[in-house]
């Protein structure tokens, strides 16, 4: 009779293990999967929020008139800057029709080409998108929108980032909180 108690608290013992196993499993799983929609969640936010700031700031006619000015960089730049500061973007980077830089936060990289070679859909098609490259202050989310003229012609791009390094930090410090 006492052995047949041992055997069932033994049994009952696996049982416990075995639940609470299951418990952590499915825990681990619901967690990973729930991390996973978390980042991607954030970054597909933090794109169109750089997109929307790209798309305003192409259409700002005192950006879109600074094209025709003899110096477009001495008025491009502190409207850049004016942008970059009020959002929060990493950069808030405005080219011309060969991606030649107007403005750019580093003030020594102004006057210089684009970095990333993710300008095409602006400068040659027209098109507004959210894109992943490394430019010259890292890799980097960017939301890219043509600058175009009265006629609809293009005639720049406007790059807005946040660096994927602040992302993925602001990605950590959310899930920590969840967990």
């Amino acid at each position: 009779m006492q052995a047949n108690h041992s055997v069932r608290i033994s049994f009952q013992t696996r049982m416990i293990f075995l639940i609470t196993a299951v418990i952590f499993l499915i825990i681990g799983t619901m967690g990973f999967v729930f991390s996973s929609i978390i980042s991607s969640s954030m970054e597909e936010q933090i794109g169109k929020r750089a997109l929307s700031v790209a798309k305003i700031t192409a259409n700002d006619p005192e950006l879109r008139a600074a094209f025709r000015a003899p110096d477009p960089s001495r008025l491009i730049q502190p409207i850049a800057e004016n942008v970059r500061r009020q959002t929060g973007a990493e950069f808030v980077v405005v080219g011309n029709r060969d991606g030649i830089r107007y403005a750019h936060p580093l003030a020594d990289r102004i006057g210089k080409e684009m970095v990333g070679g993710d300008n095409e859909l602006g400068l040659v098609h027209g098109q507004s998108y959210v894109s992943k490259a490394i430019g010259s202050l890292g890799p980097s989310l960017r939301g890219k929108a043509p600058v175009k003229d009265e006629q609809g012609n293009v005639i720049g791009i406007v790059s807005v980032g946040f660096l994927l390094s602040d992302i993925e930090a602001a990605i950590r410090d959310y899930r920590s909180k969840v967990f």
